[in-house]
Formats: structure tokens, sequence, C-alpha cells
């Protein structure tokens, strides 16, 4: 199996800048995501992990919200301290382990659900970061993946502009997704879209493109681009019509129950 990304990656990227923060449900992703992990996760009582939880806005809401008993996992000692000042800034106890997903020192079968966002898509074996996430489940547990669409406009957008970033994802969609599950012996499969429109266009080292252009043309089609998805988002929040879509939905989701053994 080869690692699409390293740490260095992570903490140069996407670290290195970003502070402490809540999760705000005024996008219809956010909304959305949030439901399909209570769902899954049940009641109060359930012990929940995110894997890949680096700087998770996510976690430390499930856990002030719902009352989950929440960890997170991450092999970047700079997310992980991310993570740690977001569940203190929500008021969260919980659990944050700095370590490789591959080399665990979790005990197997432990949890009530276990999820990821924005992680597996990182390896060329889709495989054996699903087995890892599935060796931590107790039987009848939930195990939630949710992973950016590259299959519609934001992949072809990024694919332009942010060539490097592309080329750190693996690119594939729910149904193949949901087919591995089903071939890893989980049951109560469930697959679809998730939020109805967010396009990403960043100034980062990874938007080379993007980098090339003035100034004051990054500044003003970046901007442009935030003003936008916050209004669009914002409608579709509101809304009782949320057309979550391949073309549109800026992610995907694949979730399923462990068999008991």
């Amino acid at each position: 199996m080869r690692r699409l990304t390293d740490v260095a990656y992570w903490e140069k990227n996407w670290w290195s800048e970003k502070r402490p923060e809540r999760l705000w449900l005024y996008r219809d992703l956010d909304l959305e995501h949030v439901r399909l992990l209570q769902s899954a996760a049940g009641t109060r009582a359930s012990l929940v992990i995110e894997l890949g939880a680096g700087s998770s806005r996510i976690l430390p809401y499930l856990g002030r919200k719902f009352g989950y008993k929440v960890c997170g996992s991450d092999f970047s000692l700079a997310g992980c301290r991310l993570l740690r000042a977001n569940l203190a800034l929500q008021k969260v106890n919980g659990n944050v382990i700095c370590e490789d997903l591959f080399q665990s020192s979790l005990k197997s079968q432990t949890f009530d659900m276990v999820y990821s966002s924005g992680l597996i898509e990182h390896f060329d074996d889709t495989r054996a970061v699903v087995a890892a996430h599935r060796r931590l489940l107790k039987p009848g547990g939930r195990l939630v993946l949710t992973v950016p669409n590259l299959q519609g406009y934001q992949g072809s957008i990024m694919r332009r502009l942010a060539p490097a970033l592309w080329d750190v994802h693996r690119v594939f969609g729910p149904e193949e997704l949901a087919t591995l599950l089903k071939e890893m012996d989980f049951e109560q499969i469930r697959w679809g879209y998730l939020g109805s429109f967010f396009i990403r266009i960043l100034r980062s080292n990874d938007w080379s493109v993007v980098r090339a252009w003035s100034p004051w043309v990054q500044q003003m089609v970046c901007s442009s681009m935030r003003l936008a998805n916050g209004l669009i988002s914002l409608g579709f929040r509101l809304s009782p019509w949320r057309p979550h879509s391949r073309l549109l939905s800026p992610m995907f989701f694949a979730s399923g129950a462990k068999r008991s053994e």
C-alpha cells in the first residue's frame, strides 16, 4: 500500500496557519454531515472515534451536542494539537491519540461508531484503509466514510487549477465504496452525496495555477467564490430542497454496520 501524502504535507499545507474554531451549521453540507453521523452513532452512551481527526470541528460538536464519548486519532502532531484546542474550545472531554493508523495502539472491537472524513482517498489501497477502520468497530457497530466528491465540478476545477492537490487524491465514487463495504461483509449499507453546492478555490501552494495569477485576480476570484459558497449554502440550509448530486455535491458517503460474529 502506498500513501499519497505524508506528515510534512499536512503540517505544511493544512495545519500551519489554522487556529482553533467551532463548527457552525450554516452550510447544508455540515448539517447533513452531522445528521448522518448522529443517525449512525445512536444513543448518548456511544463511544465514537474519528480517524484522521487532525483539526476536526465535527468531533467536538458531536461530543458537546449529543453527549457521545469521543476520541480522535491522527498521525500529525500539529493536527492533534489543533484537535485538542477545538475540544477545549467546546469544553468537551475527549481522547486525542497521535499515531499511525496502521500501527495503532487502540484495542480491536472497541467503538460503537468509527468514521473518517477526507482520509481514505489519500491511499492507493482503499480496502486496506477500510480494514483498519473495521478492526476498531464492535460487532454491530457502524462505519461512516465521507470523501471529497471529485467526479463533479469540484474535481474538474481542482485538476485544472491545483494539479499537485489532484495528484494526492484517489478518485472514486459512492457506488464503488458501497460495493467495497458489501465485499467486506458489512450490512445495512447506505450511500449517497452530501451537500448541495460548495466549490473550493484557494490561494495555497497546492493551487499552483491560481498562484500564478496576479494578486488582485487571486483575491477577487477566491473572495467571490467564498461569498457565493456562503450565500448558496445558506440558502440551501434554510430550504427544504437539497439537491445532492454527483455534479454539485462537495462530498459523498458510504456507511454500514459490522456484522455480529
